[in-house]
């Protein structure tokens, strides 16, 4: 609060009008955070006690470590205008290089934010911390369709690595927070029917988390549970997401379904996080009537992953299917919901899409 000269409190008796006026002002100008309506959660996702098991056991993070030394000098991609071209055209994949500009910082941000949680070793913390600052300062516009794109796909790993390096030494997060607010919310893809939306509510619970806003964390919860409703069949597949091609016909083409496997996972992915950054608030999202479909559809695309012979357009494809094994969040999964397949699938190998250390976090 500020301070109250002993001048001002003697003169009140000669002029209170005035000094009351002088006390409204003080009170305006001195910084608030009145959207904030619930502290801020710390650490997101993780918790406290699990980063306390792995850190007795430095030989499961060394490798992250070297990683983590190695990038401490790469320089940051922030752009202010964030417009890359579109993913997918008629012909195929696009390969725009500013496309992974953000994916690239936030996973330098995540892997410095955990290698501090680790070891405490604070020039991680600096790093993520100099990572989120450059975002914050530097990105004021994002184009509607890739750019928001991105934004919804990346901004939730850079939110979830800022919220552990929060409070390591001294940082002024505040054009970090103006950015998401103003630039990354407006862009939110949580309305949205299919993937997008589930990285959407993602984006949206993260940055609420983060910044302590309970309304926000609320309309983020009931658009989980609508999303999950909605998208799972009764027989687990997500109809919206089992036909995905690999062009700009999103659900038709002569490879149609040759992505689908892979945008299941691409859409249980972040509805997985998201239940996690909900459980360490103390909201159990998977006991609700959209986590049984969640546990549905996890039992479905266990299956076509164990089992990809199964899965519908596998023939049509000629036995070629894209992103089969990104399954990481599996391990996640099978703590709530335990499914052979699943398992089977998890002790095969090294599951893909792995950029959140997931097989580290939630491993055994």
């Amino acid at each position: 609060m500020p301070i109250i000269s002993s001048s001002l409190i003697v003169n009140m008796k000669n002029n209170p009008g005035r000094i009351i006026s002088s006390l409204v002002l003080a009170l305006l100008a001195f910084p608030c955070h009145a959207q904030s309506s619930v502290t801020p959660a710390q650490p997101l996702m993780i918790s406290a006690e699990r980063f306390t098991v792995l850190r007795q056991e430095p030989a499961r993070w060394a490798a992250l470590r070297k990683r983590c030394d190695k990038e401490l000098t790469q320089p940051t991609h922030a752009v202010a205008d964030y417009s890359p071209a579109r993913h997918y055209t008629a012909d195929g994949v696009s390969h725009d290089p500013s496309g992974k500009y953000l994916n690239t910082d936030a996973g330098v941000a995540y892997r410095a934010a955990l290698c501090y949680q680790l070891s405490h070793d604070n020039v991680y913390a600096r790093h993520t911390q100099q990572i989120a600052d450059a975002w914050g300062k530097t990105l004021t516009h994002a184009s509607k369709d890739q750019g928001a794109a991105e934004l919804n796909f990346n901004i939730p790993q850079l939110v979830i690595a800022a919220s552990w390096v929060r409070d390591a030494s001294p940082w002024d997060d505040s054009a970090f927070i103006s950015m998401l607010q103003k630039v990354a919310l407006p862009l939110s893809h949580a309305d949205k029917a299919n993937n997008h939306g589930n990285w959407g509510v993602l984006m949206d619970a993260s940055i609420a988390a983060y910044t302590g806003n309970n309304k926000q964390l609320e309309r983020a919860q009931q658009r989980w549970q609508t999303l999950l409703l909605n998208q799972v069949a009764e027989d687990g597949s997500m109809p919206l997401e089992i036909c995905r091609s690999n062009t700009n016909n999103f659900c038709g083409g002569p490879d149609k379904g040759i992505n689908g496997i892979s945008y299941t996972h691409y859409t249980l992915h972040p509805a997985t996080i998201t239940a996690e950054i909900f459980m360490q608030l103390g909201k159990n999202l998977y006991q609700t009537d959209a986590g049984k479909k969640l546990s549905l559809a996890y039992q479905r695309v266990a299956q076509w992953t164990r089992y990809p012979e199964r899965f519908p357009y596998y023939a049509s494809n000629q036995g070629k299917l894209n992103g089969i094994n990104n399954t990481a969040y599996f391990l996640i999964l099978q703590a709530h919901t335990m499914n052979d397949d699943a398992a089977e699938v998890i002790k095969q190998g090294k599951p893909g899409s792995n950029s959140m250390e997931l097989v580290l976090l939630y491993g055994q």
